[in-house]
């Protein structure tokens, strides 16, 4: 019943429908029907990596990460991004802070933060960066089509989504203390990020072992081989400057880069435009929710973990530094 229901949709119906919406009520079904169901699984994987590039943007969320070369995302790339995928879809798809299956999901994170938190606390309990990650789920969409010339969200869909991450955001705990501290709207979410960008992001020697596991990631997931190197120029095409630097990485061409951010925006713009909207969010889970093997380290991964472990002792004591 439902299936027929969804086929009886107008062809453009997700903006009209969210433009019915209260965003101060329904925040949870705007931010569903405009991120959930307009993407795809190689896309969502793109903005998480985009994402995980900018949390570790201080040098101790890359420690955090990387956990001296021995950390999930090093050692097992793709089952640390599945397991991911699978709570933040959770959290786009369901219907706010007070259902059930987002409570045991950010329960779930909470556990995994309050284990590590002895080991790593210039992270896990800094509250600066718990405010980040928030303002990065709920804005980083925006700011992305922004750079891509796109209108971003609508001031509907703006504050929902302030609204929706916000509520999701008092689930939260920080060490003891439950829930962390958001601006006050959607720009004060903007100005906190442009902030924290320009005062906290700092390079660590795990900051290029971090950004080239991610890379390597979704590298290895979507294209064969011969094209990982235009899977890295597609997540790097959207990344800014900075961090790009404080990352110690290699920008694409620049022409390479604006000709994937147009291609991306004129495949934004037909969708959002032109094509039928689609009737059922995107297929994640079916996407994640078997292991996908895990490849060899890539080269550049290998050479990001020996520059974090420096120059080996050569016999006698002294340090080699021959190449």
């Amino acid at each position: 019943m439902a299936g027929r229901a969804s086929r009886e949709k107008p062809r453009k119906w997700i903006d009209a429908e969210i433009e019915t919406l209260d965003p101060d009520v329904d925040s949870a079904r705007i931010w569903q029907l405009g991120n959930a169901y307009r993407t795809n699984p190689m896309i969502l994987n793109m903005a998480v990596c985009q994402g995980f590039l900018r949390l570790v943007g201080p040098g101790s969320g890359a420690r955090t990460l990387v956990r001296g070369g021995k950390g999930k995302v090093v050692l097992h790339q793709q089952r640390r991004i599945e397991g991911t995928m699978r709570e933040v879809w959770t959290w786009y798809l369901g219907e706010g802070a007070h259902d059930p299956r987002v409570r045991e999901s950010v329960e779930r994170v909470n556990r995994q933060h309050d284990a590590w938190a002895g080991k790593y606390p210039e992270a896990i309990l800094d509250v600066r960066q718990y405010t980040y990650t928030i303002c990065v789920l709920a804005a980083e969409p925006h700011r992305v089509m922004r750079r891509l010339g796109l209108p971003g969200f609508s001031a509907t869909e703006q504050r929902a989504a302030h609204r929706h991450w916000s509520q999701i955001a008092g689930l939260f705990r920080i060490g003891s203390d439950p829930g962390v501290p958001v601006p006050a709207d959607f720009d004060g979410m903007l100005a906190f990020l442009a902030e924290f960008e320009r005062k906290d992001y700092s390079t660590a020697p795990e900051s290029n072992v971090a950004a080239e596991a991610l890379l390597q990631q979704f590298s290895d997931r979507w294209f064969p081989r011969p094209l990982h190197g235009f899977g890295r120029a597609l997540v790097l095409s959207i990344a800014t400057p900075e961090l790009i630097a404080v990352h110690g990485l290699t920008a694409p061409r620049p022409l390479v880069a604006r000709t994937l951010r147009r291609t991306l925006r004129t495949l934004i713009t037909v969708q959002s435009r032109w094509a039928p909207d689609p009737v059922e969010p995107a297929p994640i889970l079916a996407a994640f929710g078997e292991p996908h093997p895990e490849s060899p380290m890539s080269g550049r991964l290998k050479a990001a973990l020996s520059g974090m472990r420096g120059p080996r002792p050569a016999p006698g004591g002294s340090t080699s530094t021959s190449v």
